[in-house]
């Protein structure tokens, strides 16, 4: 009898549903970037992707509040036809930031499924790491061209490929994450960036969502910061301006005007789904003002202390750590399924502290664990009590 994935899927999250630890809700009234309430119990949050909490910026806030007042809550016409205010400042902003041509979209999903259809011809092929996030995924399966999957992270298979493939395609393709979103690692940058410089149709292909703001020269992420300027003339950057970031939207940065252009006209998430509101569009220029600024610097010190404090409580305490990385993503192996790993899940909240409890199809089946992440919002006190949780829950799963 053949088992239908997607009932799989359902039950997996039924089981998590039970538990408290799948489809949570927040109770609050008000939000403070520390604080969920959720089930009556006030957590402290482990699960926001807000690193250097700029989703609390009284800057950012004003700057939403105001542009609601002068321009509404939304724009509804799609940029084929007219752009709403502030689209041009705030774009010209991204691309001070990144230093290289970008365009906003509505998300870092619809950046992708915009940008590779266009970008990526009949003639070429497409190499995905194993681990490389969904929507890209996704947006892979848009266009005409063949796609291959790679080993994670595993440059000599990649390379092998590339040899391969380079005598009977225009392009190949190499599509990663430049922070993985799930298990926090790094992909290794520079080393990919050398391979590009190595083989003439060697192109890359990056969603940093996870490492834009916190790391990087004003907050220009992981990819951009590490590869050489010859690579980047091959290289394409997604990024996310929620996260870290602190507001709403994707951002796409390309090596040229002329691709900026293209994936801007064609791109048929720009030609028909909606743009970001003009609420958005303010905090997103206030953000980019406030990353050419001396804070982010302040902010970016402050994450990584609380990498590095984490680290060394989990290192104390015995609490494994799938990677030991420093990044704001921390992920512990946990068990083998939802049932185990959704037990622990419910007994750290039963402990005050809220964590994401990742199982199949998030990880691979046998990879279940906690994804815990961390932001200049949580005290010392927080770090520290959570990882002493975890060690006294952890044997029992």
């Amino acid at each position: 009898m053949v088992t239908d994935p997607s009932q799989t899927i359902v039950d997996i999250f039924s089981v998590g549903e039970s538990l408290g630890v799948v489809h949570a809700a927040a109770q609050d009234d008000r939000l403070d970037g520390r604080v969920v309430t959720v089930d009556g119990r006030r957590l402290v949050n482990f699960s926001s992707c807000g690193y250097t909490g700029l989703e609390m910026h009284p800057v950012l806030k004003g700057a939403v509040a105001t542009a609601a007042d002068r321009f509404g809550t939304q724009f509804a016409t799609t940029r084929t036809f007219l752009s709403s205010p502030q689209y041009a400042a705030a774009e010209a902003a991204l691309t001070r930031l990144f230093g290289r041509p970008a365009a906003i979209s509505a998300s870092t999903t619809m950046g992708n499924l915009a940008a590779l259809p266009i970008l990526v011809g009949t003639g070429d092929v497409m190499l995905l790491d194993a681990q490389v996030h969904r929507s890209v995924r996704m947006a892979a399966k848009l266009t005409e061209a063949p796609a291959l999957g790679v080993p994670h992270s595993n440059l000599e298979a990649l390379e092998r490929r590339v040899r391969e493939l380079s005598d009977r395609h225009e392009k190949v393709w190499f599509l990663a994450d430049g922070l993985y979103s799930m298990f926090g690692d790094f992909a290794p940058v520079r080393e990919l960036g050398a391979l590009a410089e190595r083989y003439e149709k060697l192109w890359l292909y990056f969603d940093d969502a996870h490492s834009i703001s916190w790391t990087g020269q004003h907050g220009r992420g992981q990819v951009l910061e590490h590869l050489s300027p010859a690579a980047l003339t091959k290289t394409v950057v997604i990024g996310s301006l929620n996260k870290a970031f602190g507001i709403a939207g994707g951002v796409m940065t390309f090596p040229t005007e002329a691709l900026r252009h293209r994936v801007f006209s064609l791109g048929w998430p720009m030609i028909f789904s909606g743009p970001v509101p003009p609420p958005m569009l303010a905090g997103i220029l206030a953000s980019a003002r406030l990353h050419l600024s001396d804070e982010l610097a302040e902010r970016q010190a402050a994450v990584i202390e609380r990498i590095r404090l984490f680290n060394r409580e989990a290192a104390a305490y015995g609490v494994p750590l799938l990677h030991e990385s420093e990044t704001p993503i921390r992920y512990v192996p946990a068990g083998r399924d939802i049932h185990s790993v959704g037990g622990l899940g419910r007994r750290l909240q039963e402990a005050g502290y809220f964590v994401n409890t990742a199982s199949y199809p998030a990880v691979p089946v046998k990879r279940s664990g906690l994804r815990i992440t961390l932001t200049v919002h949580q005290t010392e006190d927080d770090i520290t009590g959570l990882v002493q949780a975890i060690a006294k829950w952890l044997p029992l799963v």
